[in-house]
């Protein structure tokens, strides 16, 4: 079945509600040879008159009554199939789906969602936050269109476009003789009971490069989340080694944090995508915000946390491939 161009639809609503080739002619931008054109190319199309035309009078047929009810309903839903295609383009509509690891959805996250709401009314955003093992595993299954990753190991069908640095901290009670110091030595440690994230993980990969070398005197304790690692340091159980992202708050005055003298222990977070994923125009929008942000010093990073603003031509091949 051949349908009606918009076109010809528009022009002859026009003429249906004007009865006059000089007035429609003008609100569709076309000659009056053009306007008697598409009506009468619209009639053929139909098979029946639409329009009774006299030399002073232009006037329905009573299939053009009929007609015109449905051309006006047709046109309102092209109007409204094509605003929702621009609402998109404008990140005006839809949802955006977000891995995030823990660190950054609890201290960077609510700020960009905050402004990306105001920006953008019509539009929502799924937030998953979870570790990054399981995140890249997500990401790989194209169950998000965004993550926020740890740089470590890169997946063949990821791509990733690093924004943070975030070096180690320790993390030690209020009341501990490292409070004095500025930096924390890492041959320090040797003494100290360490409660660590269990083997595997990725920050322990990190932190195992800074403790390598020492002799501890006393084995880790190894736990799981790092709630419980800031805990048990709460009480004075030990004393932890995490990124900075990850430090408590300053409102905590239990605990405080030092950087460790082991510059090149640092995490570097990143924007990861799969890269056989269609980059849709939200994506563009998070990831422009987000670096807008950070760049403008609205958004606050914990102390030790240093925003590394990618290059424009890095944020454009990140996005298009």
């Amino acid at each position: 079945m051949i349908y009606p161009n918009p076109r010809h639809l528009r022009a002859f609503v026009a003429l249906a509600s004007s009865s006059s080739f000089s007035v429609a002619a003008k609100e569709v931008h076309l000659g009056q040879p053009g306007l008697s054109q598409a009506i009468a190319n619209l009639e053929r199309l139909v098979g029946v008159p639409l329009l009774e035309r006299t030399t002073r009078t232009v006037s329905l047929t009573a299939a053009g009554h009929d007609f015109l009810e449905d051309a006006r309903r047709v046109l309102a839903e092209n109007e409204r199939l094509m605003r929702r295609g621009t609402e998109w383009a404008m990140s005006q509509r839809g949802t955006l789906r977000l891995l995030s690891i823990l660190s950054v959805a609890q201290r960077l996250l609510p700020g960009v969602m905050r402004e990306f709401a105001r920006a953008h009314e019509g539009a929502s955003i799924e937030v998953f936050d979870v570790p990054d093992p399981l995140l890249r595993q997500r990401l790989s299954r194209r169950e998000a269109d965004l993550g926020f990753i740890s740089e470590t190991n890169i997946g063949p069908g990821e791509v990733v476009l690093p924004f943070l640095r975030d070096p180690f901290f320790c993390v030690f009670p209020a009341e501990h003789p490292f409070a004095r110091l500025a930096k924390v030595p890492t041959r320090l440690l040797t003494n100290e009971q360490l409660i660590l994230p269990r083997r595997g993980t990725v920050l322990r990969s990190y932190i195992d490069g800074a403790i390598s070398r020492l002799n501890l005197k006393r084995p880790p304790v190894e736990v799981e989340h790092l709630a419980t690692l800031i805990g048990m340091v709460e009480s004075g159980v030990g004393v932890c080694l995490i990124p900075a992202l990850s430090c408590p708050p300053a409102a905590l005055k239990s605990v405080l944090a030092r950087p460790i003298d082991t510059p090149k222990v640092v995490r570097r977070v990143a924007f990861a995508r799969s890269r056989d994923q269609a980059t849709m125009p939200l994506v563009a929008s998070f990831v422009h915000l987000t670096l807008k942000l950070l760049e403008s010093g609205e958004l606050a990073l914990p102390a030790g946390v240093e925003f590394v603003p990618p290059t424009a031509s890095a944020v454009q091949r990140f996005l298009a491939a």
